[in-house]
């Protein structure tokens, strides 16, 4: 009778980590550029959503919690801005309805590897920003005031149709509050 030999698989051995080898990896963990995401988007009035990012560089390493809490304090209401005014992609939908409005939303902060992309600022100014620049246009906006005009052409025409029917109808004495009646 033969004898049933079985063989076995070698084990793979791995050379230990080294301390300098710890070390590389930590450096080249904490060196890596992390570039921060801002997440945003438009809501329509009814509640359909176009989403949208803008990747900064971040040099100096600022922690994402301090970054939104800056992001919040300039903010209206902690969370809406008019894209226009921070030189961010507007994210409006094709197609304008009488309910549309200028504000975004937004929507919080990534970290990623992400390549750098901030299209609207690329287009108007021909570089793209790091997160403090970003940080000191939300400043400069939120100083300025949010201004629901800084928008583009299309909406900017509909918010004044809109403003001038108001007027004519105030002007007329017609209860705006009390609805058209159409229900």
């Amino acid at each position: 009778m033969l004898a049933h030999h079985t063989t076995t698989k070698p084990e793979k051995v791995h050379p230990p980590i080294t301390r300098r080898l710890a070390e590389e990896y930590m450096y080249a963990r904490e060196n890596a550029p992390m570039n921060v995401k801002f997440k945003y988007m438009y809501r329509d009035a009814s509640n359909y959503k176009q989403h949208g990012v803008a990747v900064f560089s971040n040099p100096d390493h600022l922690a994402l919690d301090e970054i939104e809490k800056h992001i919040r304090a300039c903010l209206q209401d902690g969370e809406r801005f008019i894209a226009r005014q921070l030189h961010i992609e507007e994210r409006f939908f094709e197609t304008l309805r009488d309910d549309d409005h200028p504000w975004h939303e937004f929507n919080g902060l990534d970290t990623t590897v992400q390549a750098l992309f901030d299209p609207d600022h690329w287009n108007r100014k021909g570089y793209i920003r790091g997160i403090n620049e970003f940080l000191a246009n939300l400043e400069t906006a939120h100083r300025a005031g949010w201004d629901e005009t800084q928008v583009r052409p299309d909406l900017a025409a509909m918010q004044e149709r809109q403003k001038q029917a108001l007027k004519v109808a105030l002007k007329s004495g017609k209860d705006i509050l009390k609805g058209s009646g159409d229900d």
